[in-house]
């Protein structure tokens, strides 16, 4: 490595150079995000599907009060089977005067002011064209993003949807936050987050990464638990004195409906049943509601189809 001025900037390949050498004595170096047109190298696969990975920013938490005031995607293909992305198609970032004034609380989250917004409208023709091809979005919160989504353009209801943040098994694999600047860092990159677009090129590189434990790319464990029916259950009338045990299982307190809920693979409904019975209702018949869950209603304020079931059979 030849000398470096520490006066003038250092060369591309004088980074490199020191990017190895503290390699070699067990440094990690955390890398700027730069944002590729293209992942996969050599001759691309018959079988591509494009793919939107999207962010939001809002003028707060509440899809119904609160507006969309950015709107970012990233349009990419993506090999179905492996998870493995080619090219970037498309980026798409455009901002939106909400008709109200911004929160200062959401100003100081993604720094977008109501000079920069104001007059502008997001272009609902562009958005419906970049959606036209695009077989399943990818949100890093998709139960947030998809709600003010789909109220601002419906055609948003008629896609496929998956949460990068529920969906991975990152605890599974050793990681112990699911936050996207956290993900970043484990995958050796920084970025200037909570602006739309930018946001999405980082959950893009995050998804290329090889999970530490399984090997599995991000993204094709995602894929595959998109596909994955679930149904999520309402117990119905369980014993105050079995919150404890409900909640240790994964169940959360609806308030609205004053039930402890969860959503339970298909594979494993019939176990889940029969925990309920003992651990819950104490081998006395019971009732669940049960609503499907699958990628084109999960994350949304849509209802699945629902019905209630007595139990046992």
């Amino acid at each position: 490595m030849s000398l470096i001025d520490l006066a003038n900037r250092p060369t591309p390949e004088q980074i490199e150079a020191i990017f190895r050498w503290l390699a070699e004595a067990d440094y990690r170096v955390i890398r700027p995000l730069v944002p590729r047109e293209s992942f996969a190298a050599g001759e691309r696969p018959e079988k591509l599907v494009t793919v939107a990975i999207l962010d939001t920013e809002t003028t707060g938490t509440d899809p119904v009060g609160d507006k969309v005031i950015e709107l970012g995607m990233v349009l990419v293909e993506i090999a179905p089977d492996t998870g493995l992305a080619y090219r970037v198609l498309q980026v798409f970032n455009q901002l939106e005067d909400p008709g109200m004034p911004i929160p200062p609380e959401s100003t100081r989250i993604h720094h977008i002011t109501d000079e920069m917004v104001a007059g502008k409208r997001i272009d609902d023709d562009e958005v419906a064209r970049l959606l036209a091809p695009v077989a399943l979005v990818i949100a890093h919160n998709a139960g947030f993003d998809r709600p003010f989504v789909e109220k601002r353009w419906p055609v948003f209801a008629t896609k496929a949807w998956a949460c990068s943040f529920q969906q991975v098994p990152w605890s599974e694999e050793g990681i112990s936050s699911a936050k996207l600047e956290f993900l970043a860092y484990r995958c050796g990159f920084h970025f200037t987050g909570h602006r739309a677009s930018t946001d999405c090129h980082a959950l893009l590189e995050v998804l290329q990464a090889d999970l530490p434990t399984s090997g599995t790319k991000a993204m094709q464990a995602l894929l595959v638990n998109a596909r994955e029916a679930e149904i999520r259950i309402s117990a119905l009338g369980s014993p105050f004195e079995s919150k404890d045990v409900l909640r240790q299982r994964g169940y959360r307190w609806n308030p609205d409906k004053k039930v402890w809920a969860k959503a339970v693979r298909k594979a494993a409904f019939d176990e889940e049943i029969a925990w309920l019975s003992a651990s819950v209702y104490g081998g006395r018949p019971f009732q669940l509601e049960q609503e499907r869950l699958t990628a084109m209603n999960r994350f949304s304020a849509r209802a699945g189809e629902r019905q209630i079931v007595r139990y046992p059979l």
